[in-house]
């Protein structure tokens, strides 16, 4: 399956959101050095402890011991500030971007999301669209698991790993930044030639996976 059957099938609104398709992601935690003073790295292939899944709009989402711990008008917020926390932070507000009904995007834009032009054109596209219910069983991605390719404390990129009901798969390279004591989604540019979203055969051999939601 290539990229444009991948945009064929998915609706704006997945596209669009938060760049196609959920997504999760992880980072490892930091933490202080030693007694010889000597700083400790974050391990990217950490995984998110204490993982549960709990469904939003027909997507189960991971809830686990880094976040979200907030969750309130179809928002989820509170986020450990450290790699498992930004990854799991990547795939929530990736997925409820995408599905949040007509009364609760607005409140997901303005909690999760990085201020800037993609968020206001991000904005301006989903008023042209309604969302009533949970998304449709054929267009609903199912987490497969996420890699972290970048992390730092102020901002991390995580390809997250997806699987449609067809069987399909695809990886969405998403951006999340501290922002307000939080991580928060920053949607690409909307000028950017590079694609947030591509088709993929099979998953890479260090992506860190989920247990599947039952």
């Amino acid at each position: 399956m290539t990229s444009a059957d991948i945009d064929a099938m998915t609706p704006l609104r997945i596209r669009r959101a938060a760049a196609g398709v959920l997504g999760v992601a992880v980072l490892a935690a930091a933490g202080c050095g030693g007694s010889d003073g000597d700083e400790s790295r974050p391990d990217p292939a950490r995984p998110p402890s204490g993982v549960r899944w709990q469904p939003y709009q027909g997507v189960p989402l991971p809830v686990t011991d880094q976040g979200p711990k907030n969750d309130s008008e179809g928002a989820a917020t509170g986020f450990d500030h450290d790699p498992p926390g930004a990854a799991v932070a990547a795939i929530t507000h990736s997925v409820r971007l995408s599905v949040a009904t007509d009364g609760q995007w607005s409140t997901v834009v303005a909690r999760e999301l990085v201020p800037g032009p993609a968020r206001d054109e991000w904005s301006v596209n989903r008023v042209q669209l309604s969302i009533t219910g949970p998304a449709a069983e054929q267009y609903a991605p199912r987490v497969l698991g996420y890699r972290v390719t970048e992390y730092t404390q102020d901002r991390s990129s995580v390809d997250v790993y997806t699987e449609y009901s067809d069987g399909s798969r695809a990886v969405n390279h998403t951006t999340v930044e501290w922002f307000a004591e939080d991580w928060r989604l920053r949607l690409p540019d909307p000028d950017a030639i590079t694609r947030p979203v591509d088709a993929i055969d099979q998953l890479p051999a260090d992506v860190v996976t989920l247990e599947a939601p039952t």
